[in-house]
């Protein structure tokens, strides 16, 4: 993703640097909002994805959007079951999740006393998807696309400046 300009010792040389340099910077900002843009729609693809496969016995109801925000896009989960589907729910499977204390999250924090630690388990309610269940292990589909998306900020990055669409 180096970018190089040669510079000769004459005043033209020295005056095309200083113009490719300015159509360079000219493009940064193009260029950070097509990454974060590209980023977004991906993560929002990869959690779809991620949820959809999820371990959970009740019903998942979530919906997947990619919101602009003030210096970038925002990837949303939501629905019901979202955090149960995140971070796991019940006293069997509901531990694990690398952020979980951080979020204020795992058995037992659900508002009310609930069922999660019953040995027995507890059945889910018809209108919410219905059936009998011990809980659902964390899936961190948001905890690991972050993750992922980090990880393929530079290719992103790469594609993007090297594509010529500015």
């Amino acid at each position: 993703m180096q970018h190089r300009i040669k510079v000769g010792l004459s005043e033209k040389s020295i005056d095309n640097a200083i113009s490719e340099l300015q159509a360079y910077k000219k493009n940064l900002p193009v260029w950070a909002d097509e990454i974060c843009k590209r980023l977004a729609f991906m993560g929002a693809t990869k959690v779809s994805l991620g949820f959809s496969r999820a371990i959970y016995s009740g019903d998942k109801d979530v919906e997947v959007s990619v919101e602009p925000i003030q210096n970038g896009y925002s990837i949303k989960a939501n629905g019901e079951s979202v955090l149960f589907i995140e971070f796991g729910a019940g006293a069997t499977y509901g531990y694990g999740h690398p952020e979980a204390k951080e979020y204020g999250m795992g058995p037992g924090t659900y508002p009310g006393k609930g069922h999660w630690d019953d040995p027995s388990g507890w059945w889910i309610p018809q209108e919410k998807g219905g059936g009998h269940t011990y809980g659902n292990p964390p899936a961190a589909v948001m905890f690991h696309t972050a993750n992922e998306l980090r990880d393929s900020i530079y290719e992103v990055a790469r594609e993007v400046i090297n594509s010529g669409r500015h």
